[in-house]
């Protein structure tokens, strides 16, 4: 058994490393918690408030109450791209567009609040989201029309290093196989936690469209309010349908010789 002592200046350097791996630990502990708490504010007008568009189906109909509509910002633009030309073009289903999104998307906030008279119902809902939670009597094309609107507040918003600052921010929503995104020229990530940022959809015109709506299209009516019309999976083209028949032949064919 060995019962010498370790010499001191060894012992020094010992704790001087750990010392050093303390340090480091809280750093990186304190960095951590810097980032994710914040006090800046998002809030978002959606009901069609100074001649602003709102949100509807691809048929102009009313989208339901408690349905999500997500703020947030999508990671990899490429891929965002990608998803959805592959869902204009019909080659990617309503559940796949949803399921790669989802995976891009970083939603922005915590601690929604919601206005109106429904409460937050709709399926998956987190504190994060906002929903389809109130009626507005808008003028659409001269007429008087009742429409489900989404209106709120995000009170602490999240931009951690995931996420960062000055990121363009998205809002997009999913109803009955249809979906919708659109974003605005002046939404960005917060800057500093005391920024706030008003999401109103009256930023997004007939003008920009092409860039502002990224799926789905701008219904630009003659007076009165705008629509934001969402995005259906087209249905397949006659040349596909032929081609899918084709294929069918070849294959009936191959087992008749099997």
């Amino acid at each position: 058994m060995d019962f010498s002592v370790t010499p001191e200046p060894i012992k020094k350097e010992r704790n001087m490393k750990m010392r050093k791996k303390i340090i480091a630990i809280l750093l990186i502990a304190g960095s951590f918690v810097h980032q994710s708490v914040n006090a800046a504010s998002v809030v978002i007008v959606a009901n069609g408030a100074s001649t602003g568009p709102i949100f509807v189906t691809s048929t102009s109909s009313n989208i339901d109450l408690g349905t999500r509509l997500r703020v947030g910002t999508f990671l990899d633009l490429t891929a965002l791209n990608n998803t959805i030309s592959a869902f204009n073009s019909g080659s990617s289903s309503y559940a796949a567009t949803l399921l790669a999104l989802n995976n891009n998307f970083a939603d922005l906030g915590t601690n929604v609040t919601n206005y109106g008279n429904a409460s937050q119902t709709g399926t998956g809902v987190s504190s994060s989201q906002f929903v389809f939670n109130t009626t507005a009597n808008l003028t659409v094309n001269g007429v008087l029309s009742t429409v489900n609107v989404a209106n709120g507040q995000i009170q602490n918003v999240n931009y951690t290093s995931s996420i960062g600052v000055s990121k363009n921010v998205y809002l997009w929503t999913a109803f009955n196989n249809e979906i919708g995104i659109v974003r605005g020229s002046t939404w960005t990530t917060p800057t500093s936690d005391l920024t706030g940022l008003t999401l109103n959809l009256s930023a997004i015109t007939a003008a920009n469209a092409s860039t502002s709506v990224l799926l789905g299209s701008y219904v630009d009516n003659a007076t009165g309010n705008d629509y934001l019309a969402l995005a259906a999976v087209p249905e397949p083209s006659t040349g596909a349908l032929v081609m899918f028949g084709v294929a069918g032949l070849v294959v009936l064919r191959r087992m008749r010789k099997v």
